[in-house]
């Protein structure tokens, strides 16, 4: 696994599957959907590094597709807990000025992870594929 044979909109995604990954443990989630774009980030980097990790395995799906679908669903996640701690955000920089930084720096993982995967899905054409098209069999 080479960090260098990534294109930019790849290793995009990897920083922000980090600052996701790391904003969630040291941060912790405002809300229990947190551990989703967790989990979404997770997935990410599984997308991102699975071809060169595991060349014979194929993906279940287009890389864009799939980088789109985990990076619109951490971006959403994050806007969302943002969007509902909003009205006691004071309180929390107040009392655990650390965790809320590290939330922040979550929230602009999600989004850039979005981001990511919006630029590989439009650059692959824009179609959306998951799941493996039928052999010739089916």
């Amino acid at each position: 696994m080479t960090f260098s044979k990534l294109d930019a909109t790849d290793k995009l995604a990897v920083y922000g599957s980090c600052a996701v990954i790391v904003g969630a443990i040291v941060g912790g989630t405002v809300t229990s959907l947190g551990w989703l774009a967790f989990l979404a980030a997770i997935g990410m980097l599984a997308v991102v590094f699975l071809p060169q990790l595991a060349p014979s395995t194929a993906l279940p799906g287009s890389k864009g597709s799939l980088m789109v679908l985990c990076g619109g669903a951490a971006a959403v996640i994050m806007v969302l807990g943002l969007l509902t701690a909003l009205n006691w955000f004071g309180l929390y920089f107040s009392a655990l000025p650390l965790q809320a930084i590290f939330f922040l720096v979550a929230v602009g993982g999600g989004l850039t992870m979005g981001w990511a995967g919006w630029q590989v899905f439009r650059a692959e054409g824009g179609k959306f594929q998951i799941g493996n098209p039928p052999g010739p069999g089916a």
